[in-house]
Order: structure tokens, then sequence, then C-alpha cells
């Protein structure tokens, strides 16, 4: 643990997390312990897979990640998230993690809470069998931007997109 300490990215920790729990398959939600997460958790969400992925629930969304003009979260859909919302910017991505039945790591800007942030995100799928994904662990760290850096606010930079595989990342096309 000492190790997952002295990591800056809060990414990387809570992938960490995730690999300690997975073994040789996906983790099972009760396999995710908000302790061993610490003050990470406050930055994560756990989702439940529907088969229509926009009826998807949010079984949990951390303090940091809740947007204080949107509504509180009570097993909200995702598709219900404010536009343009961190949480709408990540699960924006769920269709691919389902898809490509791996890991996926992104960054991005966007506002959030009336700042200009950037911000990077990891989507860690859960199983309940093992095999099938059928939830997500979502962590989600941000800092705030000056307004005149240059960014697009609002969009993942699709050159700073990675699947995980076995721990470690393989970069994707801007594609």
């Amino acid at each position: 643990m000492a190790n997952n300490l002295a990591e800056r990215r809060l990414i990387v920790r809570v992938h960490q997390v995730w690999l300690k729990a997975a073994g040789t398959s996906y983790p099972r939600r009760a396999q995710i312990d908000p302790t061993e997460l610490g003050r990470d958790w406050a930055n994560c969400a756990m989702i439940d897979l529907d088969a229509i992925l926009t009826r998807s629930r949010f079984s949990y969304v951390g303090s940091a990640l809740r947007d204080l003009s949107s509504p509180t979260f009570e097993r909200q859909c995702i598709g219900e998230c404010l536009e343009g919302s961190l949480l709408e910017l990540a699960t924006r991505q769920v269709p691919q993690v389902v898809e490509e039945n791996q890991a996926l790591s992104f960054a991005g800007s966007a506002i959030h809470q009336d700042v200009n942030i950037l911000y990077r995100a990891i989507l860690l799928p859960l199983s309940e069998n093992g095999t099938q994904i059928d939830g997500m662990l979502a962590a989600i760290g941000c800092r705030e931007i000056a307004v005149d850096q240059g960014f697009r606010i609002g969009e993942a930079d699709p050159g700073r997109r990675a699947i995980i595989t076995g721990g470690m990342e393989r970069p994707r096309s801007p594609n």
C-alpha cells in the first residue's frame, strides 16, 4: 500500500486497487472496498449496467463528482447526467468499455462547478460471474485550468485514451 500512496495519479491508484481485487478475472462489486480506496473513494462512481446502456444506473457517486446544480443521485440513470458534467463525459465511454471488454482510461477538458478543468478518468469493468461485464467502477480526477490555455472545453481528447490491459496501457488511435 505504501507504493499506492506514493502514486500521484488518482486513476493509477484506483486501477491498482481494482487489479488487486480482480485477480485473474473482473472483480465483483463486493470486492471493491471503499476503505482500500481511502480519500479516492470521493472521486469514484459505481455503475450497474443495463442491456440498454442509457438506462444503466449509478449505485454510488462520490462527493467530489457530484455537480451542485444537478439533482441528488439516487440510482440515477447515466443517460440523465447533465450534459458536459464530469459524470456525463465519463459515461460517454461506457459503450466502448463494454464493446472492447476492457478497462479504458481517457482525459479531456470540461467545466465542473463553474470552473474550467482538465480531467483524467478510468472505467474499470466489474462482473458478478467473472466474465460478463455487468457493472463499472469509474474514477475521475481533475484540476483547474486557466481559460486562456487554449483547451476546447467539454471534449475528451482522442489522443489521450488508452485501453488498459494487464496493468499496462496500450495507446489507442484517435479514431
